[in-house]
């Protein structure tokens, strides 16, 4: 049991280990990934600086492992206040052709299919909290998609879409489900294997978190809202 807020993370790779980072000292992280291992990755360092973070493996495609999960996160802990969504991949094609239809095929489950199960299974978790917040990482490319993305453009807009009706959900109580949206991320450790590379168009995944941060305690934040941190 934890008096801090209980923020799951979802996904390890670079942007759940800075928004992980970022959030360690208002909040116990749970971060989730495909195997324990990854997921330790991005609770190491949360754990070096004083706050507090566990590692699981969980089957996010998958509804009853999610239900499994959340329900393991209340007996523990009583509560979880919120949920970070960064989890995916991406595919580019030379068109919209037959490709393109595979590749959909490919990133919906990673994409989608995640989002559906996590904000089936953590809703009612989240509508009894304080102020509970689903929160999914976009790309601003869904705004303008392009032939060389297609199948990932549709797929990430599916899912917006679907945060959005989740939102709506949300209505009548303190929950909020919000969408942020960055052109791509960038962290330390990419500026110093890259030092010529300038990285203009790239979020730093410490503003990545510090934003998310904000959106856990601003009561303000409307459902469905759409933040865009390359504005």
């Amino acid at each position: 049991m934890t008096d801090k807020p209980v923020v799951v993370v979802l996904g390890a790779g670079m942007g759940g280990r800075g928004v992980a980072l970022a959030l360690s000292a208002q909040a116990h992280l749970v971060v989730v990934d495909r195997t324990v291992d990854l997921a330790q990755a991005a609770c190491d360092p949360v754990v070096a600086t004083g706050g507090t973070a566990e590692a699981v493996a969980v089957n996010l495609t998958d509804l009853a492992s999610v239900d499994e999960f959340c329900a393991n996160l209340l007996s523990r802990h009583g509560r979880v206040d919120a949920v970070i969504h960064l989890v995916g991949g991406w595919r580019g094609s030379a068109t919209v052709d037959a490709q393109a239809i595979e590749q959909f095929e490919q990133l919906l489950p990673g994409i989608m299919t995640t989002v559906q199960t996590t904000t089936v299974g953590f809703r009612e978790a989240l509508m009894a909290a304080d102020r509970g917040r689903y929160v999914m990482v976009t790309s601003t490319s869904v705004q303008n998609p392009k032939k060389s993305y297609p199948a990932y453009a549709a797929a990430k807009a599916a899912a917006e879409a679907w945060v959005k009706a989740t939102g709506s959900a949300f209505e009548g109580t303190d929950a909020r489900a919000v969408i942020v949206a960055v052109s791509a991320l960038v962290d330390q450790a990419m500026r110093d294997a890259n030092p010529d590379k300038a990285y203009a168009k790239s979020t730093d995944t410490v503003e990545l978190g510090n934003a998310i941060g904000a959106l856990l305690t601003d009561a303000s934040v409307s459902n469905g809202a759409y933040v865009d941190l390359t504005a």
